[in-house]
């Protein structure tokens, strides 16, 4: 008979993450058993608070709460390390690392075929923000699972919430956001700003410009999920070639400086591509009927 309450919760992994998610969980109030491989995260965990204990056994972490949230890189090997695991009744299962959407569809039906319920995460926020006004998590799957957990959640950030019954809808958002757009726009303006310094801009002038710019792509975004929602692609302002021409002449410039400037040359590449499908009298978001290659050209004309 199980022993914990539904004041419980496993936190299995305690990287720097996992850890953030521990240390919310229990300065909420939760009872936290923290599990990671290198016992000694662990145990260095358990000092912090009193809410948490460490546990150096898999099996009996999980038995401790009806609550098993996973923070680790590899579903894979949450999944495989898991399998030890024999009695899954009363319990739900989160999975709070980054993966693919296959990955998340997988641990799903890994989950299924255990008879546990289970619910997958996005975390859009980085470990400092987990338990402030910034904690930015969601969730997808199970959502009884979530009914039952959701006062626990909400201990990681008050913008944390469900999405979908569709378990992979998460790390979906996940992939689009902290993928195709953080790390690709923030390797993108490292490139630009490091060859602005190199032509003497100062900070100052760098910072205003970027803070214009960047109220417009906040304005272009809201455009582009409109305009792939409705395909209509139509512009009376700059056309996809207009783009193109702009995008190959700072990247020449860029080059011509002894810039590699490969993040942008991948957008030039993008824009020509799109050109060459006869895109180029359409607006910049265009680019949509050939972000997936030759057989989402074809479903979109």
């Amino acid at each position: 008979m199980a022993t914990y309450t539904e004041r419980d919760v496993a936190v299995i992994g305690n990287g720097l993450m996992g850890a953030s998610i521990a240390r919310a969980l229990a300065r909420s109030g939760w009872r936290v058993t923290a599990y990671d491989p290198d016992t000694a995260r662990a145990r260095v965990l358990a000092t912090e608070l009193p809410g948490i204990r460490a546990e150096a056994d898999l099996g009996t972490a999980v038995a401790s709460a009806p609550l098993v949230l996973t923070c680790a890189p590899s579903y894979e090997a949450v999944l495989r390390s898991l399998e030890c695991v024999g009695d899954w009744n009363g319990k739900t299962l989160v999975n709070t690392g980054t993966s693919s959407t296959a990955e998340a569809e997988h641990a799903a039906a890994w989950a299924a075929r255990k008879g546990v319920p289970y619910l997958d995460a996005a975390i859009l926020c980085f470990p400092q923000d987990i338990g402030t006004e910034r904690g930015y998590v969601l969730f997808s799957g199970n959502p009884e699972a979530w009914a039952r957990h959701e006062e626990l959640i909400a201990a990681l950030g008050p913008a944390t919430r469900f999405i979908s019954e569709q378990a992979q809808a998460a790390s979906a958002v996940d992939l689009t956001i902290v993928g195709g757009v953080y790390v690709a726009a923030l390797a993108a303006y490292v490139d630009a700003a490091a060859y602005a310094h190199s032509q003497g801009v100062s900070g100052d002038v760098l910072d205003e410009a970027t803070d214009k710019v960047l109220a417009a792509l906040k304005d272009g975004a809201k455009e582009a999920v409109a305009a792939i929602g409705s395909g209509d692609f139509t512009t009376d302002q700059a056309t996809l070639s207009v783009f193109t021409h702009g995008g190959e002449t700072c990247l020449d410039g860029m080059r011509g400086a002894g810039f590699a400037a490969n993040v942008l040359e991948a957008a030039v590449r993008n824009l020509k591509t799109a050109e060459a499908a006869g895109l180029g009298r359409s607006g910049f978001y265009a680019l949509a009927q050939v972000a997936g290659g030759d057989s989402a050209a074809g479903r979109q004309q």
